[in-house]
């Protein structure tokens, strides 16, 4: 398989305290003024936004957290930016959240990697 271009990012996220202590119409506030236009703003600069997603994973290699979203990104450096401003417009003040990104890669070069791992 040949290389493939981009970058992937997966963020994964679950609501804190302080996001259940907030009140319903400062939560649509939130979103309306902050959250929504920032991703707009993603998309205008060529983030593709994949698909978003609420864990119903009931396996026992569950993670607790409740949501993910998955984007294609033009290159790490991008990546850097959403996930920066992401804590700059204050979602990290109501959501705990881990990242998994890394540049696309073809199966084979995944299963060459896993492979020749060393500790």
């Amino acid at each position: 398989m040949g290389s493939v271009s981009g970058y992937i990012l997966t963020e994964i996220w679950k609501a804190r305290p302080s996001w259940i202590a907030l009140p319903l119409a400062e939560r649509h506030q939130f979103f309306e003024e902050k959250i929504g236009p920032f991703i707009m703003s993603l998309v205008e600069q060529g983030a593709e936004f994949l698909g978003c997603a609420i864990n119903d994973n009931t396996g026992p290699e569950r993670i607790d957290y409740r949501y993910m979203a998955v984007w294609k990104l033009p290159d790490k450096d991008f990546s850097d930016r959403l996930e920066a401003g992401a804590k700059e417009k204050g979602f990290l003040d109501y959501f705990e959240q881990v990242n998994f990104s890394g540049s696309i890669i073809a199966p084979d070069v995944m299963n060459a990697d896993m492979i020749q791992l060393n500790a």
